[in-house]
């Protein structure tokens, strides 16, 4: 692949945000805090049958990302920059092109900040018989693959193949969680030394899965709202 986004190119969120609309996926996300900014939906996964026009969504899966805040009431006080590399930090402050889109403009300025990546996921399923211990054990595992692989040691050739599980289904337990302000029956899964995952499942078959950092949680609110767009 080789060129540049020009000026005019649209926010590919927009896409995602049309689409999950057009099938009709009611979103949850975590509740308002003051650490957290909403990034929205920044991520869809579609299972079809078919192809064409005559493909049909079965599965879905909606993602949304958190920018955290550490200092809420200044975002200019270091204390709130993400640990980023010397090579990192460089090329973040080199130059930019001056015919960028806004959007990508601030996605890179996003990059100085921490970022919960792929942390609430809203999980459809035309069928609705949704396994919801599986499914908090794989998001667990996916943001575990991608954002702690140096920690867990997956850097360089794995002896046991290229995809090693690193949590399990057998650890996953009941646990209560809060949506839309009050208690309901929920799962927890808490062997990782680095993430912490929950998950419930709604009434209308959707179930949401949630990965949160550890070093996170004293100023994260593990709660979530039933809606959020």
């Amino acid at each position: 692949m080789s060129g540049r986004v020009g000026s005019d190119a649209p926010d590919p969120s927009l896409a995602v945000h049309a689409r999950v609309a057009a099938l009709g996926i009611r979103v949850a996300g975590l509740v308002a805090q003051r650490h957290l900014e909403d990034l929205g939906v920044t991520g869809l996964q579609e299972s079809q049958h078919g192809s064409g026009s005559d493909a049909v969504t079965v599965d879905a899966a909606v993602t949304r990302n958190y920018g955290f805040w550490r200092n809420p009431d200044d975002r200019d006080d270091p204390v709130n920059l993400a640990d980023l590399s010397a090579a990192e930090r460089a090329a973040l402050d080199g130059p930019v092109p001056d015919d960028l889109p806004a959007w990508l403009l601030a996605a890179r300025d996003r990059m100085r900040f921490p970022t919960m990546w792929d942390a609430v996921t809203t999980h459809w399923s035309a069928a609705g018989d949704q396994d919801a211990r599986e499914l908090l054990r794989a998001h667990v595992d996916h943001v575990l693959h991608d954002h702690h692989r140096g920690a867990h040691g997956l850097d360089g050739p794995s002896p046991r193949g290229p995809w090693v599980e690193l949590v399990t289904v057998d650890a996953v337990r009941p646990h209560p969680v809060v949506v839309d302000g009050e208690e309901r029956d929920g799962l927890l899964l808490d062997t990782d030394p680095f993430v912490v995952g929950s998950a419930f499942a709604f009434d209308d078959g959707r179930v949401v899965t949630a990965v949160v950092d550890r070093d996170l949680l004293p100023w994260v609110d593990v709660a979530f709202v039933s809606d959020v767009g």
